[in-house]
């Protein structure tokens, strides 16, 4: 299924902001004639996005662009290619009702963007109920109902998951996201086999790029989780953009934003090698076949090291001011 920007009708869910709303903006100034709607629970975050992808105030009433509006039997402009829905993508009959107005209105999506989500980094002790609820609806239910009912309903769309380079490698802080990224993972693996000849199924794996979920996630990171992560910049999240479509539009889909991705896919390519389909991808069987045998053993070993010296110190922390309150 050969990929390219024009003449599609996209969905793109996480659409009110971050890749999500810059996947929108790259699609409505380089396509004449793609249709686009983008997805979140968020009504006013949608329409905030709408007013920043078309670069106007929108004088036109923005309610002409929810597509909710549109379930009574009422057509959309032939003309208008930017829509939203506000939809609740965690709720399985949610996901029904958007696919139904969908299809009502012949805008059957052709390329799925699957990109809502987020992480709230902390420690898993240190996690309320809602946050790991939250982790589970965010990171895994939303992608997951909806191919569902993209694969029940037969309908021949190139789902584009994103997943996360801490599929590859899962660490301390991230417990809240990381094992819902590897299940996506898993589940794209599986797809690649009950769908095949059907769907197209690519998976990104993103690392750090600049967007609003990225500053929220340094707010409850652990010092002990960026110790691991090492300094990083995020890379802009226009080129963020841009490397995963040009990626798409190279034929690869398992796609990695940064050389660390990279080197991490490398060294998890394991039984699944049938289903990978990335850049050098027999140079990366040959890296992760070396470095998981000479270089991992002693940065795993390092890593403990780290962990094991950072309760110390915090468990040091809270002894000095026990004794504090005791005098």
């Amino acid at each position: 299924m050969p990929f390219t920007l024009e003449n599609q009708i996209v969905l793109i869910t996480g659409g009110s902001q971050g890749l999500g709303t810059q996947f929108a903006r790259k699609y409505f100034k380089e396509t004449k004639n793609t249709k686009i709607i983008i997805v979140s629970r968020s009504e006013s975050k949608l329409q905030t996005a709408i007013r920043s992808i078309t670069s106007s105030s929108l004088e036109e009433n923005i309610e002409n662009y929810n597509l909710s509006n549109y379930s009574s039997g009422k057509k959309v402009n032939a003309n208008k290619r930017l829509l939203y829905s506000p939809c609740d993508l965690s709720d399985y009959n949610s996901v029904s009702a958007l696919l139904d107005i969908l299809l009502a209105q012949d805008l059957s999506p052709t390329q799925i963007y699957l990109c809502a989500g987020g992480s709230i980094p902390k420690l898993f002790k240190d996690l309320t109920s809602k946050e790991l609820e939250m982790g589970v609806q965010m990171n895994y239910l939303t992608s997951l109902y909806l191919s569902h009912k993209i694969a029940q309903l037969q309908l021949q769309s190139h789902l584009i998951f994103f997943s996360s380079v801490t599929a590859f490698f899962p660490f301390i802080g991230y417990s809240q996201y990381a094992p819902l990224k590897v299940s996506m993972k898993s589940l794209v693996s599986i797809l690649r086999q009950e769908l095949l000849g059907t769907n197209r199924i690519s998976c990104v794996y993103p690392g750090n790029f600049q967007s609003e979920g990225f500053e929220l996630e340094e707010l409850t990171k652990p010092e002990i989780t960026r110790e691991i992560e090492g300094p990083s910049s995020p890379i802009p999240v226009d080129r963020c953009c841009d490397i995963i479509v040009k990626q798409l539009q190279y034929g690869y889909d398992d796609i990695t934003t940064d050389l660390i991705g990279w080197l991490l896919m490398s060294l998890d390519m394991g039984l699944n090698k049938h289903n990978n389909n990335s850049i050098a991808w027999m140079v990366q069987l040959i890296v992760g076949a070396l470095v998981n045998l000479i270089v991992v053993p002693f940065y795993m070993a390092f890593c403990k090291f780290q962990i094991k010296n950072w309760f110390k110190k915090e468990q040091a922390k809270k002894d000095l001011d026990n004794k504090k309150k005791e005098q």
